[in-house]
């Protein structure tokens, strides 16, 4: 008889513990929205270690200061990064595009790609120039871009460019990052890109 008033307590020990996980389980499935439960979206932050972590932007939740965010649709199926600190000088030719990183790791395979590229620019030289970097894959020459408009040194030496869009590869390739400006400049001073930030994600299908 011992034996099984015994037997009987751990039994309703054990469907407690359980009990109680289970509470755990739905209290945080119900408290967590990630992704978004609208738009599917995955929100992250990373730091400039390349640390990243996920939070709930449907809750509220924001990167904290020195982070970086980036977000991704849940169709996401794979994702890449890389960064280069490596100071490029550039030409005081106007137009002439420079290769401010180019992709070190192995070829991105075939379809699309969300690609989101920071470079940071300093530039100390009056009067003020045109910068444009863009995103150029090295095969069929795919390409996104932008442009970042009549600066110089007057308004601040550092300007970060951020390019963004989507690339669809026919076939394996890599993704170089380039930049110029239009206006031919003098010598001296400073005219240079100091960083680079690369972020690919490869999608399931164009959103």
């Amino acid at each position: 008889m011992r034996n099984l008033k015994a037997w009987r307590r751990r039994v309703v020990a054990m469907l407690a513990i359980l009990a109680a996980a289970v509470l755990v389980s739905s209290a945080s499935q119900a408290l967590a929205t990630i992704p978004h439960s609208s738009t599917g979206v995955i929100t992250g932050c990373y730091t400039s270690t390349g640390a990243l972590r996920v939070v709930d932007a449907q809750q509220g939740k924001t990167c904290a200061t020195g982070e970086t965010q980036v977000a991704w649709n849940a169709t996401t199926i794979s994702a890449s990064r890389w960064v280069s600190g490596t100071v490029v000088p550039l030409v005081r030719s106007g137009g002439v595009p420079q290769v401010i990183t180019r992709q070190p790791t192995a070829q991105l395979p075939a379809g699309s790609w969300v690609v989101t590229a920071a470079v940071l620019i300093a530039n100390s030289l009056e009067p003020p120039t045109s910068f444009r970097c863009f995103v150029q894959s090295r095969g069929k020459l795919i390409f996104v871009g932008g442009q970042l408009q009549d600066w110089g040194g007057a308004g601040g030496w550092h300007r970060t460019m951020v390019v963004t869009g989507m690339v669809t590869l026919p076939e394996p390739d890599w993704l170089d990052v380039f930049c110029s400006h239009d206006q031919t400049v003098p010598s001296g001073g400073v005219l240079q890109a100091e960083s680079v930030d690369v972020v690919v994600q490869r999608v399931a299908g164009v959103f």
